[in-house]
């Protein structure tokens, strides 16, 4: 029998995240389907994860393919899929395990021919929704058309529909050969559907790509497709709805032309004249009043386009790169005042853009949110701030603010005083430059009196609404947005059966007023049946039941009610009636069906691959294991939606390998939750030692329980373990946030967003927060150096939040211009004294050229005073040194006064050289790969610009170089003519020491390295091409670890070290094999551990040579790196001292075999040594402070 649905997965681009895909769809509640995975080539172990899913469910298969691109692929899975319905998922993108139940139910019960629902954005930090989608699908509505939704013009995926496969058929639908080809198929198949289906729940998770729009615009082949797909799409709507075409090409102008605008820069000169005239057509044939809705910056670019005016559009766009919240503004006219943005050309005669280009009135958004709301007595106090983006409130006379609540059904209004106060806050979340939002705060108050209906409560939400006005501009909005801890807010009841509830829902934040028909008062387990017990103002008659059926569709379970008339019950006197009501917990949680049970896997979620290597199942996120039941009475007169009770504590019940929560939705009703088991927070408190303590529960058998808990930084993978005492089912789990242990060190949880997590046979699940206890989770506490805060995101799962412990006039962009413009000036005036300011890798690291000078020179001029600048505290700095926080006030003092500069890397872009100043510039590298200027010449056109060298360099007094070879390559790589002092590098000097042998020996003690180990370092470089935005890198581990693990894991271990400018990878756990030793403070440390490194195009190679150990170099994108991303300056495969290998068994192979190597290299590398470490001898720290700090 075919399944009712066919999945078609191509995994080509799915790299790391296919088995996570995989998993959400063998957690599908709709059982019934088959998954055909198309093998398109994929080349980073995707194919074995493919595999391995086949063996262990029968409802998925591998089929081949040869043919590039996934429109192809997906053609032959549609070949081979023979379920009654179709649908995409890319191998790279998640679903929530109700998606195709919704979906395929939806189209069962209206016939239509597509099925399509809401899109959140996914990467490593969280979600967010889609804003390709958000129109689309802001409500549901089913057997509707596009031609009735000209907003489904937007909805350009395929992979968020199911279609059905006699519709497919009939049509002939095939995904063309080429890039976009997916636009063009949602395109067509929205217009020839009779009908679809639209559904407001989110049925997909799109991961993101940080700077997927930067590595989009360099390949002109997927921008001509791009083209190529707009006309395809127009023609289709040409001929069958002429109507939506103004509206298709206001889409397509912000949406795909600017996609080709933004492709320019990076383009050859032949490239852009293709392309300017490519995109001057698609604007000359659009409806002329397309881009008239656009922002200004959108259509000074279009216009520009259209005009062919290729040097002004480039110049727009070197413009933007600088961002746009500081661009001035100018207003016009004096009874309805226009504002302007000052963008170039603006006012240009010889341009002559017109000025309606440059209208930015209505790009002020009124910009509102919810801080905090709370009970104060029987008054609900809330708290937030409102504002235009871009207009100044920095004192309260700036703006005016009124406030009222609406009734959302009758339109009725309760106006509310206003009380107006300072928001610092406000300003720095905002992120940019120009305003201070400082008096936007406001604080109003709702007695719960106010809201009833002359003298009764009516169930009614009350929207919170805001108009605000500034510098002659008004408007007024809902409230929409609110922190997180306020979505859980606690009720009040006024009255018998009556609760006044706030909370922050989908469509904003309302205060709820409900005169509950039901309420639960009690529940219970009893063997296997949820028995619970309350109150209703009905009888409900003879066919009275209770039901629970999943949120988003898919299965009913019905139980039995008694129902009884309520002489007395504890939550009603002598009113309506009392019942008790059972759910069997066989039907809420059922066993699995027998695909999931013949899996071959064991409880662990592993399984044995070809090889014999483990396949360990990737954790479901949060956000796709929870699946929501709504339970409500039904008899006569409808169903009965149930409030529960303010007393009722949230509680959680173990059945069948997962548990059952009962607990409440922010609005207060009951709400079943079945999920896997996952410890849950109940309390959070600090002592006053910093110490914060986090106790709660955890369902699970005891024997499936954690005996620690893992802090992990989402972005950079970095990961803290916080031991756990149990009693009973109780946990505890204490630590000190501003000092947690680093390879021996004690330093605060770094900048940025923690999840909490807690390690399990089948992966690490999220720890979630008890609902009714969010709202007390602690708000932002200094401690040390840096302020904390618990907080919770997806709902409920619990995250540690850390940032420096800025004031508030130091805190954002902001106050940082401010100190720049208004205290640095005078700072500068002060008398220069005797301190050295010492700054590695952009205040990131105590290390390197710098932490030699440091201690060289702390030992020979103790009259100088040093100090070192911290960019987040992650460090600790030996001797007498004291420590400043980047962006602190206390930092642009002392820059300022400082009479030496020591850095690796480069002085912040404020930092004005004084005369009698001394900048000295010791670099962090010989370079292999090219640098500065000389980047100019590689065919690839990088993201990152240069301009920061001609901030940088005129400040330099000097420059150290180690090498002959070295002096040359920065002289013309940094077009500098000023002093170079070829002393070696200082920080080598402790290779060179007699004792270096015996401190690699006691790192890898710290290190936890049993004697009789060989150690491997790995350290390989950044990739340019893996630059995802500013301040953003990406890193791949192409490293195959498990491979590594099967040739060498008996008697090495393998230390890996990503680059310090890395900020996004995935998580790689620690072992008894390997070891992250990302942040380790100084690499040379772990350089004297290792017995053989394994490097790529780092500079590293140049370091280790001084030690004479054996190297190994894993290059597998050695052409593409080399001839096109990055250029060398020497031949490495001639000069290398050590093999070079381009698969991780060769790289196994080659460290294997590094102790036979002396004889085939020791030419290559005394030669190597000679030419580019002819100065590393031990002494050149005492050069450079010889020359640069003379008594």
């Amino acid at each position: 029998m075919s399944p009712k649905i066919s999945v078609v997965v191509p995994f080509r681009a799915a790299g790391d995240h296919l088995a996570g895909c995989l998993e959400s769809l063998a957690g599908q509640t709709l059982h019934d389907l088959e998954v055909i995975m198309v093998d398109d080539g994929a080349a980073d172990g995707a194919a074995a994860v493919a595999e391995a899913f086949a063996r262990r469910d029968e409802r998925f298969r591998v089929v081949p393919h040869t043919d590039p691109g996934a429109g192809p692929a997906r053609n032959t899975g549609v070949r081979h899929a023979g379920g009654r319905y179709l649908a995409f998922l890319d191998g790279e993108d998640a679903l929530p395990p109700y998606a195709y139940e919704l979906l395929a139910g939806s189209l069962e019960s209206t016939g239509s021919d597509i099925a399509g629902g809401n899109v959140m954005c996914l990467d490593d930090e969280g979600v967010w929704p889609s804003w390709l989608h958000a129109e689309p699908y802001a409500a549901t509505v089913r057997s509707t058309h596009i031609s009735q939704q000209p907003a489904l013009l937007q909805d350009r995926t395929v992979w968020n529909k199911v279609f059905r496969r006699s519709f497919w058929d009939a049509h002939q639908f095939e995904f063309p050969a080429m890039q976009y080809g997916d636009l063009t198929v949602a395109m067509e198949t929205h217009v020839l559907a009779s009908s679809v289906d639209l559904l407001d729940t989110t049925v997909y998770f799109w991961r993101h790509h940080p700077g997927a729009y930067e590595r989009e615009r360099q390949e002109l082949g997927e921008i001509i497709d791009r083209m190529a797909a707009l006309g395809m799409v127009r023609r289709v709507l040409r001929d069958r709805v002429p109507d939506l075409l103004p509206a298709y090409d206001m889409y397509a102008l912000d949406l795909d032309v600017r996609a080709l605008v933004h492709a320019l820069p990076a383009a050859s000169e032949q490239e852009r004249r293709r392309l300017v005239e490519l995109g001057a057509e698609i604007v000359a044939g659009a409806d002329p009043a397309a881009a008239s809705g656009l922002e200004a910056i959108k259509r000074l670019e279009l216009h520009l386009l259209g005009e062919r005016m290729l040097p002004e559009l480039l110049e727009v766009l070197r413009f933007e790169e600088g961002g746009l919240d500081e661009v001035p503004l100018v207003a016009k006219g004096r009874f309805r005042q226009r504002w302007y943005a000052r963008y170039p050309f603006f006012g240009d005669p010889h341009r002559a853009v017109p000025d309606e280009v440059y209208d930015v009135t209505d790009e002020f958004e009124l910009w509102t949110r919810v801080e905090r709301a709370g009970w104060d007595g029987d008054v609900l106090a809330i708290e937030g701030y409102a504002h235009f983006a871009r207009l100044d409130v920095s004192s309260a006379h700036d703006s005016r603010i009124r406030m009222w609540l609406r009734d959302s059904r009758t339109g009725r209004e309760v106006r509310l005083h206003v009380e107006r106060t300072r928001c610092p806050e406000a300003t720095a979340r905002s992120g940019q430059a120009l305003v201070s939002y400082e008096w936007s705060g406001f604080a109003v108050r709702v007695d719960p009196e106010a809201l009833r209906d002359g003298e009764e409560w009516r169930t009614a939400a009350w929207e919170l609404w805001a108009e605000v006005a500034t510098a002659g501009h008004k408007a007024a909005r809902r409230v929409t947005a609110a922190a997180p801890r306020v979505r859980w807010t606690a009720a009040r009841q006024p009255a018998e059966h009556v609760a006044v509830q706030p909370a922050d829902g989908d469509e904003g934040f309302a205060v709820h007023v409900k005169n509950a028909r039901a309420l639960l008062t009690g529940f219970r387990r009893v063997d296997g049946v949820l028995e619970l017990t309350g109150w209703t103002n009905r009888a409900l008659g003879a066919g009275a039941a209770i039901m629970a059926a999943r949120r988003h569709g898919g299965a009913e379970v019905f139980g039995a009610v008694t129902v009884r008339p309520a002489a007395v019950t504890p939550a009603a006197e002598g009113t309506g009636f009392s019942f008790t009501a059972t759910l069997p917990l066989d039907g809420l949680l059922p066993l699995p069906e027998p695909a999931d049970a013949e899996t071959g896997a064991d409880a662990s979620g592993e399984e044995e691959d070809g090889d014999g290597a483990p396949y360990a199942a990737s954790c479901r996120a949060h956000l796709l294991d929870a699946i929501d039941w709504d339970i409500r009475l039904s008899g006569e007169g409808g169903p009965l939606r149930l409030a529960m009770a303010p007393h009722l504590a949230e509680e959680r019940f173990a059945w069948r390998g997962r548990e059952f929560v009962v607990t409440r939705t922010a609005y207060g009703n009951l709400r079943g939750v079945e999920r896997g088991f996952r410890p849950v927070v109940t309390a959070a408190a600090w002592d006053a030692e910093g110490r914060l303590t986090l106790t709660g529960d955890h369902a699970a058998d005891p024997a499936d329980r954690p005996d620690r808990l893992l802090l992990r930084n989402s972005r950079s993978g970095e990961t803290h373990e916080v031991l756990l005492t149990w009693e009973e089912n109780r946990f505890a789990a204490a630590f000190t946030p501003a000092r947690l242990p680093v390879f021996g060190t004690d330093l605060p949880l770094a900048d940025g967003a923690w999840d909490l997590l807690a390690p399990t046979r089948s992966g690490d699940v999220a720890v979630v927060a008890e609902r009714a206890g969010i709202p007390e989770l602690p708000e932002w506490r200094r401690v040390g150096t840096h302020e904390f805060e618990v907080g919770v995101h997806q709902t409920d799962a619990v995250q540690i939040h850390s940032r420096p412990a800025l004031s508030e006039d130091e805190r954002g962009r902001h106050a940082q211009r401010l100190l720049q413009q208004n205290d640095y000036p005078v700072y500068l005036r002060s008398n220069l004294s005797d301190v050295v300011v010492f700054d590695s890798y952009k205040a990131s690291q105590y290390s390197c050229n710098p932490r030699a000078l440091y201690e060289e020179l702390a030992k020979r001029r103790p009259d100088l005073e040093c100090v070192w600048v911290s960019q987040d505290g992650q460090f600790a700095v030996e001797g007498e040194a004291r420590t400043v926080l980047a962006g602190t006030r206390e930092h642009y003092r002392t820059l300022a006064r400082a009479r030496y500069i020591v850095t690796n890397y480069g002085a912040p872009h404020w930092f004005a050289k004084r005369p009698g100043q001394t900048y000295l510039q010791t670099w962090h590298g010989t370079p292999l790969k090219r640098i500065g200027y000389d980047l100019k010449d590689m065919p690839y056109r990088r993201t990152e610009k240069l301009d920061w060298i001609q901030r940088e360099v005129p400040r330099w007094d000097h420059l150290l170089s180690p090498s002959p070879f070295a002096t040359q390559v920065m002289r013309h790589a940094f077009h500098f003519s000023g002093e170079i002092l070829e002393t070696g590098y200082p920080r080598n000097d402790v290779m060179s020491a007699p004792e270096w042998q015996r401190v690699g020996a006691d790192i890898r003690k710290r290190l936890g390295i049993p004697e009789g180990k060989k150690v491997v370092l790995y350290a390989p470089t950044w990739r340019d091409d893996e630059h995802h935005a500013p301040g953003r890198r990406g890193f791949h581990l192409e490293l195959d670890v498990e491979t590594m693990r099967r040739a060498l894991g008996e008697d090495h271990v393998l230390l890996l070290r990503a680059h310090h400018l890395i900020t996004d990878r995935a998580h790689v756990p620690s072992d008894d094999f390997v070891i992250d030793v990302t942040r380790y403070p100084d690499i040379a440390d772990l350089y004297m551990a290792s017995d053989v490194l394994v490097t790529d195009y780092s500079s590293a190679m140049f370091d280790y040579a001084v030690l004479g150990r054996p190297m190994v170099f894993y290059t597998y994108d050695l052409e593409r790196y080399r001839d096109h991303v990055r250029g060398f300056y020497l031949d490495l495969e001639a000069e290398a001292p050590g093999p070079l290998v381009a698969t991780s068994e060769e790289v196994a192979e080659a460290v294997r075999e590094a102790p036979d190597m002396e004889d085939e290299y020791s030419g290559r590398y005394d030669d190597f040594f000679v030419k580019y470490c002819p100065h590393d001898d031990g002494d050149a720290s005492a050069r450079v402070i010889d020359h640069v700090f003379p008594r």
